[in-house]
């Protein structure tokens, strides 16, 4: 897996593993205790994950569980579609999200990070409104989504780190 910014730059990598492939969806998950890899150093994450991906989506969709086994939030990433080859996923973070942390409802989050991504690499009005559209959309998403259950990471792993 690997997030870059706007201007192409890989900020965030990490190895996942394939609970399921489809033409038109990957669907990722990482354990409690997975490695993030930054340009500045790794950390450790304290959640598993769900991730949900696809190739003509401006968004993705994570579950994200406590190390019990809970629910803990549904999170919606506005990036880039998921471009998907043999050995990584790549997007694009374009810093807007939704989070909905349970029991509460979903809320446009990150506005700061979005804002002042949107000035450095110089997203357009109308990109900017599109990212907005996007996110008001995920609100629903996040809001109705139907979580599959704490991941299990017995399937096919990507690439090694």
């Amino acid at each position: 897996m690997r997030a870059h910014k706007s201007d192409g730059t890989c900020y965030r990598w990490w190895t996942a593993t394939v609970e399921a492939s489809e033409p038109d969806q990957v669907i990722v998950v990482t354990p409690a205790g997975h490695r993030l890899h930054t340009p500045d150093g790794d950390w450790t994450s304290k959640w598993a994950v769900r991730s949900y991906y696809w190739p003509d989506r401006w968004y993705s969709v994570l579950e994200v569980y406590q190390t019990d086994g809970t629910l803990a939030e549904i999170y919606v990433s506005i990036n880039s579609p998921v471009e998907i080859d043999d050995t990584q996923l790549c997007y694009t973070d374009y810093e807007l999200d939704v989070s909905r942390e349970l029991p509460y409802p979903a809320r446009i989050v990150d506005e700061d990070e979005f804002e002042e991504a949107a000035s450095e690499y110089g997203y357009s009005d109308e990109f900017q409104q599109t990212c907005y559209r996007i996110a008001n959309e995920a609100l629903e998403i996040a809001n109705h989504w139907v979580a599959k259950g704490v991941p299990n990471a017995g399937a096919q792993s990507l690439a090694r780190d």
